[in-house]
């Protein structure tokens, strides 16, 4: 049930997500589209029916938003204490309120909603519209420069030779309107041979703009899916994600390994950013971005100034040796560093060597030596038995909590106010105590870093 509700409401690299996300915010338009022309002109009293049917439906919608998202919610009282929690719970009001300040109220939330909640899509449209903007634009121009135009000669023409159907300008600018989308309802028609030439000349012209504005937005949508697969697209924009420079074996772990820590903890996965120059094809778990990571100019294009995590991955190309791919992964975390001072750094070397240059730096905040990871756990395996079971515990089939301690106490206080939970450490500030003596003193602002089997 819970992996269910994760799909449609939070997940969205579920295509239940965008099934539903799709349809919830199409409906919560149609309310809010409805609701401001209601409150102007308003609605026929024979409509008003259909519109308290929609009103249930949206506030059905938003109540079981609500109800899942408390459901997969770790901290529920977080959660119903945020502000767009509130937000949410005042949209759930049906509109059709006999006072009209909650009307508003319930108005400007669903509005607030469409704003945050589905703000995906307004970014991938923004996106696409960025790409082709100037297009538009010179479209747009010049077809006000014929419609403008068009529009004084039509009510000249037509208003002067007696046309009585064009009296006022904005008879003309429905008359122009409607010519130019060929419409034509033939409730307004020219009488004078200049009038129906313009006619003529603003249904030809009506046609081939409107058409070429339509193969322009339909070729920017095909141009930006091309752009994505191709990993020409630029996440500038993109804030607090993951950047991952390189690409093997390790990083499709990696990506794996999310997927399931964000499933289990029931949130959206942080976007991730691939950069590598081999030919990769996402699907759907990351951001594709090809080129030469070791390059500034591409690593600003990842996003990597605005990233939370950058990790730095001993990609084994075949024209590099082992020395080569060190070198341009500690280049690498160097050029990440400038760029983010404050970003968690993770970096994969192929050199113990290599590993202890790095290390002097103190520019990576955590360093992989290849193999020796691996070496040591065999080591290990051969020397105690059981360590097997041991690793397999914390690697599957145990989950760990980072929770405030908020008063004084000693270690051996904690640990007896624990049941099912054990301490493994306390952090303070940006140092990890590990299994602290009994009788070490616990400050309130300290972290409890705690360990639980899984259920």
């Amino acid at each position: 049930m819970k992996k269910f509700l994760y799909d449609i409401l939070e997940n969205d690299r579920s295509s239940y997500f965008i099934f539903y996300n799709s349809f919830s915010f199409s409906l919560i338009l149609i309310s809010v589209i409805l609701n401001v022309y209601d409150e102007i002109f308003e609605f026929s009293t024979k409509i008003h029916p259909l519109i308290v049917k929609i009103e249930y439906a949206v506030s059905f919608l938003i109540a079981f938003e609500l109800v899942g998202r408390f459901i997969i919610t770790e901290n529920k009282l977080k959660y119903l204490t945020n502000p767009l929690t509130v937000v949410d719970i005042f949209a759930l009001i049906p509109s059709f309120h006999a006072i009209r300040f909650i009307r508003y109220i319930v108005l400007v939330s669903r509005i607030l909603r469409i704003s945050y909640r589905y703000k995906f899509f307004f970014e991938f449209t923004f996106r696409i519209i960025r790409e082709i903007y100037y297009e538009i634009f010179f479209v747009f121009s010049f077809f006000f420069v014929i419609f403008f135009s068009i529009l004084l000669f039509v009510f000249s023409v037509e208003h002067t030779g007696g046309n009585e159907k064009i009296k006022t300008l904005f008879d003309a600018i429905y008359y122009v309107v409607i010519t130019a989308t060929t419409v034509g309802y033939g409730d307004i028609t020219p009488i004078t041979t200049h009038g129906r030439v313009l006619a003529m000349f603003l249904g030809i012209t009506g046609l081939l703009l409107f058409s070429l504005l339509t193969a322009i937005i339909s070729t920017g949508f095909v141009q930006y899916v091309n752009m994505l697969k191709l990993g020409m697209l630029s996440f500038k924009e993109m804030k607090n994600h993951i950047v991952i420079c390189g690409w093997n074996e390790t990083g499709e772990v990696i990506l794996e390994e999310l997927k399931k820590f964000y499933e289990e903890k029931k949130e959206r996965m942080k976007p991730v950013v691939v950069i590598t120059s081999q030919e990769i094809t996402p699907e759907g778990d990351f951001y594709y971005k090809k080129g030469d990571f070791a390059k500034e100019e591409v690593l600003k294009n990842a996003g990597v100034e605005n990233a939370d995590i950058v990790i730095i991955l001993a990609e084994k190309l075949p024209q590099l040796t082992e020395d080569s791919i060190d070198a341009r992964s500690i280049l690498t975390a160097m050029l990440v560093r400038d760029l983010n001072h404050g970003v968690n750094i993770i970096v994969e070397i192929l050199s113990r060597e290599n590993a202890n240059t790095l290390k002097r730096k103190k520019i990576a905040d955590y360093i992989i030596v290849d193999g020796e990871i691996v070496g040591s756990m065999i080591s290990k395996f051969i020397r105690r038995r059981e360590f097997p079971e041991i690793l397999d515990f914390l690697m599957d089939k145990a989950e760990f909590y980072e929770i405030p301690a908020k008063e004084e106490k000693t270690v051996e206080e904690i640990l007896r106010s624990l049941k099912e939970y054990g301490l493994i450490g306390i952090k303070r500030g940006e140092d990890l105590i590990l299994f602290p003596p009994l009788d070490f003193e616990v400050l309130p602002e300290d972290n409890l870093i705690l360990i639980k089997k899984k259920a």
